[in-house]
């Protein structure tokens, strides 16, 4: 007669692995049975989620991360001089071989209401700005509250962008004949933002403009930009031409519009061949189209199309007006015509383009209005 516990002493085997002994099988015990299916599959459920441990990868090879974009570096003087508050230290990264162009500056940072040395910055920059094979440098400034070039590099440091070695340099005291970039190349142009009109003067090497406001000076450097020339510091003012065009930004204000006012007309244009006939202004106008030429000196001779080139008024000789920009006089015919102009960035409303004067026709009470420019002062 077979045992009635030989299945058990088998399962009893099977299970010693896992430390548990199941009770023997009784028909008078069927909560027995369940509680050995339900302990069999928790046990199976808890193996199944023990991963395997594996050996931790060696970190002997392992790349150490390293801040590869940015450039580290200390600038300090000699002299024994208390810095005013207020004093900015900035620091540029320059490709030298684009020194003369407006892109040349990859990277800035400022230093803001700085006191005495050393000056530790961290200068961040694009690795995809980096050239294979270029040649790079840092131009660094001091100035004071004012603007007024303090201590500056005299020469670009060079610097290799990737390399972690911390950049250490000498500022050198500005005096009456310092340039940040020797030797100055400058170009100067009119501007005439919203209602006022001044010069700028582009200095290339140095990556500065100076803009002679009518509410004073105002230095800025060349800063990053993805297209145009962009002049900006850390008090909100923002000098960004693009072509003849641009804005104006003064202490984090609304932008203004900005046009050159001395930009030269485009090749075989009719603002290049009215300048090559001698007219000293043109204006145009559209609703009905309409033209304005008005030729040189103190008493100009005035030249209209109106009505879209159907009718055309001659002025010989027309006067200045009293208090405002523009000329009044009559026709052959004694038709009055008189033209008033304002500098100030205006648009046609038919195409894109932005003219720097605000030109208004008058002829005999029907009124014109337009845009145009000088093509010679």
């Amino acid at each position: 007669m077979t045992s009635p516990f030989k299945g058990d002493r088998a399962r009893t085997a099977r299970s010693r692995g896992l430390g548990v002994r199941f009770p023997p099988d009784s028909p008078r015990s069927p909560a027995m049975n369940v509680l050995r299916y339900v302990l069999a599959a928790s046990l199976a459920m808890v193996l199944a989620g023990c991963p395997e441990k594996t050996p931790a990868a060696p970190t002997a090879d392992a790349p150490i991360p390293t801040e590869s974009n940015f450039i580290h570096g200390s600038a300090w003087f000699a002299e024994r001089i208390k810095i005013a508050p207020g004093a900015d230290f900035t620091v540029q990264l320059i490709d030298n071989q684009l020194a003369d162009t407006p892109n040349a500056v990859i990277a800035t940072t400022t230093l803001e209401d700085v006191a005495g040395p050393p000056y530790d910055f961290s200068l961040q920059y694009d690795p995809a700005k980096i050239r294979p094979n270029g040649q790079y440098g840092l131009s660094a400034t001091l100035r004071g509250v004012d603007g007024e070039l303090l201590f500056h590099t005299p020469e670009r440091v060079a610097v290799t962008p990737g390399d972690p070695k911390k950049v250490e340099f000498r500022l050198v005291r500005a005096s009456s004949g310092d340039a940040p970039q020797p030797p100055a190349q400058t170009t100067r142009s009119t501007w005439t933002c919203d209602d006022m009109t001044f010069d700028a003067v582009f200095d290339i090497p140095g990556e500065r403009v100076d803009l002679a406001l009518p509410s004073g000076a105002l230095s800025l450097p060349l800063a990053q930009s993805a297209s145009g020339a962009r002049y900006a510091d850390h008090l909100g003012n923002e000098f960004w031409t693009k072509g003849p065009e641009g804005t104006l930004t003064r202490q984090g204000g609304a932008k203004v519009q900005c046009v050159q006012q001395d930009a030269p007309p485009q090749a075989g244009s009719p603002w290049d061949a009215a300048k090559k006939r001698g007219v000293a202004f043109r204006a145009i106008g559209n609703e009905p189209g309409w033209l304005l030429e008005v030729g040189p000196g103190e008493a100009p001779a005035l030249h209209a199309e109106l009505d879209y080139g159907e009718r055309k008024i001659e002025v010989a000789k027309a006067q200045q007006l009293s208090g405002l920009m523009g000329f009044a006089g009559a026709a052959a015919d004694g038709t009055k015509v008189r033209v008033v102009l304002e500098r100030k960035p205006c648009s046609d409303g038919m195409s894109d383009a932005t003219y720097p004067v605000d030109a208004m026709l008058d002829v005999g009470g029907t009124a014109y209005r337009g845009c145009g420019r000088f093509l010679k002062e």
